[in-house]
């Protein structure tokens, strides 16, 4: 599996992020520029009140002129301050834009696309979050980082130009000053990559399990085991755990910050007292009238604003630092963005009539199947599920897989649906391989219901059909519940095909009944209508007689389309045109029901056993 977790330089991840700013709007630019001029110029303007102040009294200038020159200087200010609020506001809704409407679509899209395989993995999993950490956090990522580019800038341009104007005075301030910041964000930035880096994977790790047990302590599923198991208190000891080991490592994360603002805030005092001790000299020997050394006083004062912040907010220290933090989420992002897609999603060139050409447009009958040869091996194990796999399926025929559990029963039908990928051999549709078709095509030939069941909190009729009411086709969808048998049910609600499944967000939601939910997903993959259609123990949580039922009634639906069904239960697939005993990852018997009862082989045996337990139950297994 590819390496996931990668790290970028900083400076990359910065242009990267103003990149997705300047996309989504060409005026972001525009925006910071406006915004940073008018930070630099409200406390620039402030700065130099006092030494006009002393100028004009020294000049002994008329009342009306020191009153005009104070409000104008004043106005002044107050123009700014309200520039700056202004532009504060539209970068803030801007930034706001980018975190939810660009960067978390983006994710939210590339979850549901990138390859299964590595989403399931648990390095996959983390990776995810540490996209989705990345946009929603507020402190970290891409939330924080566009919300620092701000003040970075503004206190950039006041650093540069409080330097220009100090030169003249002291030209020893550029170089002191700058070999004392450059020092000092090198420190930063090692320092805080270094305490990061060490913490990150029990933050992630602390983080999830939070997560989880958040999410389990207020499901209503699980809400009957914690209360009639009395879990409550072992629910909140574990959160509590949890949270203080969380804030236990923030903390030590945070010592690594505030050694560079410790380095930081020395360098500064040394620097203001190297730079205080001069002017005072230079006053003192009458090389600087009241004016002048009022001016540049002002001008150090608000130099070390600039670069520490204070009234004005974040400083340039500040606001690097914060970008140096932001850095990591960034990277999770990346990193993610980056992974692999289904070898299905990218499509393929030329490929728009795929099907025609290969004949799979011609699926009345069903389509064949066929594997050569296929191994596949879970990354990091030892030995393969699969191993050295021949089968060949007729179109239009339903085959029962059955086997011990274990035996690679649902790793296969992953491989038919192309969420794994064979790691030798080939898996066949109508004679092509399946990765040379596009996302588009290949789906169009699947349809499949898996044992844990995906309904989703919204209509009746959305989740038959897996689209928008608006672009539903009602005629389909009448004929598919009606066929699946869930039609009157349906239609006897008060909202009817509108209704949504479960009250998890509609409180006027109805709670169907398992074999009803069993109906519902019946439904979506007859109004799918597939070609090939894969039913993964969908069954597996009703009754023996309900399971016999709906799957006799997949049978009777599925007429034209090549069907594979898995069961434990071997009575429900008596029905199947073959039924292939699977043990091992390989093909171990294949044959009717009564072929391979006359074997007296390891099929046989199996169906003897749940045979015998059903009649002791009092159950009628052969019928």
């Amino acid at each position: 599996m590819e390496k996931i977790n990668k790290e970028y330089p900083i400076l990359s991840n910065w242009k990267f992020v103003f990149k997705e700013m300047y996309d989504l709007d060409h005026k972001y630019p525009w925006y910071i520029a406006v915004r940073s001029v008018a930070g630099f110029l409200a406390p620039f303007i402030a700065a130099i009140i006092p030494s006009a102040a002393i100028s004009m009294v020294e000049k002994k200038a008329d009342f009306l002129t020191f009153f005009g020159v104070m409000l104008v200087f004043v106005l002044g200010n107050m123009i700014m301050g309200i520039v700056s609020t202004k532009y504060d506001f539209l970068i803030k809704k801007k930034n706001y834009k980018v975190q939810f409407q660009s960067v978390q679509k983006k994710v939210i899209s590339k979850i549901m696309t990138v390859d299964y395989q590595i989403l399931e993995s648990a390095e996959g999993k983390r990776a995810a979050d540490g996209a989705k950490y990345s946009y929603s956090e507020e402190w970290n990522g891409w939330s924080r980082i566009m919300d620092m580019f701000t003040p970075f800038a503004f206190n950039l341009l006041g650093i540069i130009v409080y330097t220009i104007i100090l030169i003249p005075r002291c030209p020893w301030v550029l170089p002191v000053f700058a070999i004392m910041s450059i020092m000092n964000v090198m420190i930063e930035k090692k320092i805080a990559q270094r305490g990061y880096r060490k913490y990150r994977e029990t933050i992630w790790e602390t983080d999830s399990r939070v997560e989880y047990f958040f999410q389990r302590s207020t499901s209503a599923t699980d809400g009957k085991d914690i209360r009639l198991y009395r879990m409550e208190k072992w629910f909140v000891d574990v959160m509590k755990t949890l949270v203080q080991r969380r804030m236990k490592v923030w903390k030590r994360v945070e010592m690594y910050y505030f050694l560079p603002h410790l380095s930081d805030t020395i360098w500064s005092l040394v620097r203001d007292i190297i730079a205080y001790t001069v002017l005072i000299n230079q006053f003192l020997a009458g090389e600087l009238n009241a004016t002048t050394f009022t001016f540049y006083l002002g001008i150090i004062t608000g130099f070390a604003g600039w670069l520490n912040g204070g009234n004005m907010g974040d400083g340039f220290v500040r606001a690097n630092s914060e970008m140096i933090r932001c850095n990591w989420g960034i990277n999770d992002y990346r990193s993610f963005m980056e992974l692999k897609d289904s070898e299905h999603t990218v499509e393929k060139e030329n490929t728009e009539n795929t099907c025609a050409k290969n004949g799979t447009d011609k699926t009345e009958n069903g389509i064949t199947l066929e594997f050569k040869n296929v191994c596949f091996r879970y990354p990091g194990a030892k030995q393969d599920v699969i191993h050295n796999l021949n089968l060949k399926v007729k179109a239009g025929e339903n085959i029962a897989l059955v086997g011990v559990n274990g035996a690679g029963k649902t790793t296969l039908v992953k491989l038919l649906c192309g969420f794994y990928h064979p790691n030798e051999g080939q898996i066949l549709i109508d004679g092509r391989e399946i990765s040379d078709y596009s996302e588009t095509e290949y789906r169009k030939l699947v349809g499949a219901v898996f044992q844990d069941m995906m309904v989703m909190a919204t209509s009746v009729a959305e989740n038959i059909a897996c689209e928008k009411q608006e672009n539903i086709d009602e005629p389909k969808l009448r004929t598919a519940m009606q066929l699946a048998d869930i039609e009157d049910k349906v239609l006897s609600l008060p909202k009817k095909e509108k209704t949504a499944v479960t009250n998890f967000l509609d409180k006027d939601g109805v709670l169907f009944s398992g074999g009803e939910l069993q109906r519902i997903l019946l439904a979506r993959a007859l109004y799918k209508d597939a070609p090939l259609l894969l039913l993964d123990e969908p069954t597996s949580a009703l009754d023996p007689l309900a399971e016999t039922t709906i799957y006799e009634q997949y049978h009777r639906l599925s007429e034209g389309k090549t069907t594979i069904f898995i069961s434990h239960r071997l009575a429900s697939t008596k029905f199947c045109d073959r039924i292939i005993y699977y043990e091992n990852g390989q093909v171990k018997e294949d044959g009717t029901h009564d072929e391979l009862m006359k074997k007296n082989g390891a099929y046989a045996k199996m169906f003897e056993i749940q045979s015998q337990y059903y009649n002791e139950k009092g159950g009628d297994f052969d019928e």
